[in-house]
């Protein structure tokens, strides 16, 4: 999954864009999260796509997507790529938001990172309709993640891998 436009401008503003869309449907959905963005260090907001297929001794999927991590006026585009393996299948999209309450663990983050762990899930959702269950709230040392389901049918319980890492074409 690609930032739509055609000149890294553009793409920056579709980001942006959605990033705004995202942090307003959290704030709906989870009042708190408009305080607590606003007391941490930093925040990140993406949007990603995943999917798995099933094989005999479990699933193995793949995604990609892109966000921006925000300190400040500041702003640093990044992608996002994931590897999932575990019982289940589906295609969906997701998006996470990132508070991050530990300014060295958010400057880690924007340089790149891994982030792991495992999650049960399942997914039937197309725009506002449907809806997700999972672990829509994670806390790690630093940092505390928002998970939302954007759109997708899947289920499973997986063991997850994701590398957050810069663009430079948009970071020029």
């Amino acid at each position: 999954m690609k930032p739509e436009g055609s000149t890294a401008a553009e793409q920056r503003a579709y980001i942006d864009a959605e990033a705004e869309r995202i942090l307003a449907r959290l704030a709906r959905e989870n009042p708190a999260s408009g305080g607590e963005i606003f007391a941490a260090e930093g925040h990140a907001v993406f949007r990603y796509t995943s999917g798995k297929m099933p094989l005999i001794l479990g699933g193995l999927g793949a995604g990609s997507g892109y966000g921006v991590a925000i300190d400040g006026d500041e702003r640093t585009y990044m992608k996002v790529q994931k590897l999932n393996w575990g019982w289940g299948m589906g295609v969906k999209e997701n998006a996470v938001v990132f508070i991050f309450d530990d300014a060295a663990v958010f400057e880690k983050f924007r340089r790149g990172k891994w982030d792991s762990g495992a999650a049960a899930e399942a997914t039937v959702q197309k725009d506002d309709v449907g809806g997700g269950v999972g672990g829509a709230v994670s806390q790690k040392k630093g940092f505390k993640a928002y998970e939302l389901s954007e759109s997708g049918l899947s289920y499973g319980i997986t063991y997850r891998a994701r590398r957050f890492s810069p663009t430079p074409s948009l970071n020029r």
